[in-house]
């Protein structure tokens, strides 16, 4: 079949699964041919040999399957990282607790000691270590799993050596002093249903109690018991109010962040000075 014959024929396979099915084909086929999507549009009239390896991702992707997973990678911030179903998806949203981690880092030492809670597979903490490369990043996860994905993301962008993975949860086997906390734990209630594209993705790294924030608020209560300096978080779009109360219990200040469509989507925490 002709290149633009199967981009036809995956963009009606796709339409009822994404907004944007000719683009999806089209990165669907450059992958099976190991091409650029530029190359796809100019050779639109050639003939493809790949014909059956096309229509097996096309068929992963029509039963809802992540694109990500399917590719075996994902961008975030500007890089590639290598994803699985063992770890979540990056969303742009979470470059967001970054450059906040980033921020707060500045008021610092920099060799500051920063611990990620629930790494998955790396994005986070690999992230700081490359933006802020004299801190000292611990990166935890309940995950073994996660955790062979985290690493191989740090060799793969050169930072294994400057990462301590720890399998534990919360800060099992962390006994260091800790300058900064940063986390995107799971924070989807036990009760709510997940979307069809949500379901191929790890559940312990998508749900965070029955409440959904449970975990945010047991990463507070951690805060306030080793004497953390700062604190970020990313949370759900609703939980703003249980997390303002929480903190207002423990006699701290917080502050949030929106995401690009204006939604809440995080908060910070600094020691009371």
């Amino acid at each position: 079949m002709r290149i633009n014959d199967l981009v036809r024929l995956g963009t009606e396979q796709l339409r009822d699964v994404t907004e944007i099915p000719q683009k999806e084909a089209m990165i669907l086929l450059a992958e099976v041919l190991g091409k650029e999507i530029s190359w796809i549009m100019g050779h639109s009239d050639d003939e493809s040999g790949e014909h059956e390896r096309f229509m097996e991702l096309l068929e992963r992707r029509a039963r809802h399957e992540p694109l990500e997973y399917i590719l075996g990678k994902a961008s975030f911030y500007g890089r590639v990282f290598d994803v699985d179903s063992r770890v979540l998806i990056p969303r742009p949203e979470t470059e967001l607790l970054v450059d906040k981690a980033v921020e707060l880092a500045k008021t610092l030492p920099e060799e500051a000691h920063i611990v990620e809670i629930g790494c998955g597979s790396g994005i986070v903490s690999i992230m700081l270590s490359l933006l802020l490369p004299k801190a000292n990043i611990t990166a935890v996860d309940l995950s073994r799993d996660a955790l062979h994905v985290s690493v191989h993301n740090a060799q793969k962008h050169g930072v294994s050596d400057r990462i301590h993975f720890v399998e534990g949860s919360y800060l099992d086997g962390v006994t260091e002093k800790i300058d900064m906390l940063v986390s995107n734990p799971p924070y989807i209630a036990n009760s709510e249903p997940l979307g069809i594209g949500l379901s191929f993705e790890p559940s312990l790294a998508l749900y965070g109690g029955s409440r959904g924030d449970e975990m945010l608020c047991q990463i507070i209560d951690l805060f306030v018991q080793r004497e953390v300096k700062a604190l970020v978080c990313e949370m759900g779009y609703d939980q703003r109010e249980p997390i303002a109360l929480h903190v207002k219990e423990k006699g701290l200040n917080v502050s949030f962040y929106k995401d690009l469509a204006g939604l809440d989507r995080g908060f910070w925490i600094k020691e009371q000075q």
